[in-house]
């Protein structure tokens, strides 16, 4: 019900900008075949002028359709993604690199249909990660199709979600009304506009904010689809699922719907869109804007446990550690942190730094071997390598120090104590609190 170990995770890994597109036409050399070519190499064609007159700045937003090439291979498609009818959300930013993509988009307005092609050797020489049928040397190009929905700043975006939102609150609460009434049950509404009928009364005090809680769920959206259970062997987890409430560990329907039940408690929440996953898709099988239903029942509910140091969880974390390396023969370096590393294929260039925006492949376990998050394995939903920016707070503080010490092409091991994890916090029901994390990694791409 949470991302894992990182904040955001788009599909492309790219950055995009907007601009006037009226300044483009006398920009750069034209050459013979329409295209033009700025000083920085990158080279654009505009084959529908937009109505917008709008200029785009650094932390505006905008929405485009996006269809990158390489050669005649596709290899990003917004339209035939989950939700084929939506422009992917973009966040203006300044370019940073010759041939950058940012500069190119900077040069469209609203409506504006357009070509781009950059330059593979540009792009690798700027740390992007390669991909097969990537050719240096031969003047091969990456050519990305793009449509402009939409450039708003930030205030105008602001204001527009929030109209939005406003809406969408109505909608859903007029969609749940609906359910209920086509399905003959009585559910108690709350001020937030969530929703909840109880089918089995459990017994002793309701679940307070702090304590956590043992719970068994199946997730629906109206439509009776499932897109979630720890009760169904079909998604692979079938323990109970253990959550500090009212912590916001988990969305917001479950914070609030969860303080209405008692041990042994048989339920279901009505979620509205805004106490679940809002205006963005979660998910193919979570569309924006879904309205969630969960089936729970309360099979325990136990006081936070008693708080254990930083220092003593941190020399258990180690003694574990030192374990795991005994028993699997594993010759690891430490650092002052506490965390642990190997490197198993050598890099070259220079380390990350902080401040880069760095590309990776991962795969992330815990110490019972069991995965719980991948771009390598397609069972996990997305399989386009991770970009970051280092040392910023984006990921984990193991990420952000391991990281540091690794270089481009570098394959190693992330070996994470709880401390540098998540702590006594439980991100999603693969990863318990106070768990140590180990994450194989490959740097495949720092940025210059």
């Amino acid at each position: 019900m949470r991302a894992t170990f990182r904040k955001t995770l788009v599909p492309l890994a790219i950055a995009l900008g907007l601009a006037n597109s009226s300044e483009a036409q006398d920009k750069g050399t034209k050459l013979k075949d329409g295209y033009t070519q700025l000083p920085s190499g990158l080279e654009y064609k505009v084959v529908k002028q937009g109505k917008g007159k709008r200029k785009a700045a650094a932390g505006d937003h905008a929405e485009m359709f996006i269809h990158v090439f390489l050669d005649d291979s596709t290899i990003f498609d917004s339209r035939k993604m989950y939700n084929a009818t939506k422009p992917v959300p973009v966040t203006i930013q300044s370019p940073k690199m010759n041939g950058d993509l940012m500069e190119g988009f900077m040069l469209l307005v609203e409506g504006d249909s357009a070509i781009f092609r950059v330059p593979i050797d540009s792009m690798v020489k700027g740390g992007a990660p390669s991909m097969p049928g990537m050719k240096q040397g031969v003047g091969q190009k990456m050519r990305y199709e793009v449509q402009v929905a939409s450039v708003r700043s930030e205030e105008e975006d602001r204001k527009l979600n929030e109209a939005n939102a406003a809406k969408q609150k109505g909608i859903d609460d007029k969609a749940i009304q609906d359910y209920l009434k086509k399905n003959g049950i009585k559910a108690t509404k709350t001020a937030s506009g969530l929703y909840y009928s109880v089918e089995k009364q459990g017994s002793g005090a309701n679940a307070v904010a702090g304590q956590t809680l043992s719970v068994n769920y199946t997730g629906k959206l109206l439509n009776g689809k499932a897109f979630d259970s720890n009760t169904d062997p079909e998604f692979k987890h079938t323990e109970p699922f253990k959550v500090e409430i009212g912590k916001g560990a988990v969305i917001k329907g479950w914070d609030e719907g969860m303080l209405n039940f008692n041990k042994g408690t048989k339920a279901t929440l009505y979620i509205p869109s805004g106490l679940a996953y809002g205006a963005q898709d979660r998910s193919p099988q979570i569309p924006a804007n879904s309205v969630l239903v969960f089936q729970v029942e309360i099979l325990d509910i136990a006081d936070a446990p008693k708080q254990v140091s930083p220092a003593d969880q941190a020399k258990a974390d180690d003694d574990l550690l030192k374990e795991y390396f005994a028993k699997n023969n594993i010759k690891a370096e430490k650092t002052a942190s506490g965390l642990y590393y190997s490197i198993t294929q050598k890099g070259m260039g220079p380390n990350a730094a902080p401040g880069k925006k760095v590309t990776m492949n991962y795969t992330g376990k815990t110490m019972d071997g069991k995965a719980f998050d991948s771009n390598l394995d397609p069972k996990f939903g997305h399989v386009s390598p991770f970009p970051f920016t280092l040392g910023v707070g984006q990921v984990i503080k193991g990420w952000d120090e391991g990281i540091q010490m690794m270089n481009l092409g570098t394959k190693g091991t992330l070996y994470i104590p709880s401390g540098l994890a998540y702590g006594p916090q439980s991100p999603t029901p693969a990863i318990p609190p106070n768990s140590i994390l180990i994450f194989d990694v490959e740097v495949v791409g720092i940025d210059n």
